[in-house]
């Protein structure tokens, strides 16, 4: 044999003695380790697709609470708008009653002043026509004198 084509069949020998010593010995855990890595890879992409639903529901969730605050806070806004109105209501209520209770204590007062000083009035009326029949009956004047007395009586009255 020529000596390229031994050279040749021991390289080939010699490639196939390595190619399955390396098999048996190298191959096998290379192939394990990419295995493992591979599904360690796998497993990864799992877990980032279960963390990105698990963000996607944590999302929903967030926003749903949020619309539910912001719901809540509307109808405690609302709440608080209706009972100040309800007490402003109560309020205006209670200060018309009192002013209608003072109207009416006033209006009795202005009655009651006026009874008294119709009563008061009258009673110096009363007076002073005695006054004047009793200054009219002393004179026992005739009708000039007795108009101009009276006419005199009125003027200082």
């Amino acid at each position: 044999m020529r000596p390229e084509a031994l050279v040749a069949l021991w390289t080939w020998i010699t490639f196939g003695a390595v190619s399955f010593i390396l098999y048996k010995v190298a191959w096998k855990p290379i192939l394990a380790a990419l295995d493992a890595r591979e599904a360690r890879i796998r497993n990864a992409l799992d877990d980032a697709e279960a963390v990105r639903e698990k963000l996607a529901t944590i999302d929903e969730t967030k926003s749903r609470l949020i619309q539910e605050a912001e719901e809540e806070a509307k109808q405690i806004i609302a709440d608080a708008r209706t009972a100040a109105g309800e007490a402003g209501a109560q309020v205006e209520k209670r200060a018309a009653e009192k002013v209608s209770i003072l109207y009416e204590n006033a209006e009795r007062d202005i009655a009651t002043i006026k009874e008294k000083t119709v009563a008061v009035m009258q009673s110096e009326q009363a007076e002073i026509v005695i006054n004047l029949a009793g200054r009219l009956v002393e004179e026992n004047l005739d009708d000039d004198k007795n108009r101009a007395l009276t006419d005199k009586m009125l003027d200082e009255w």
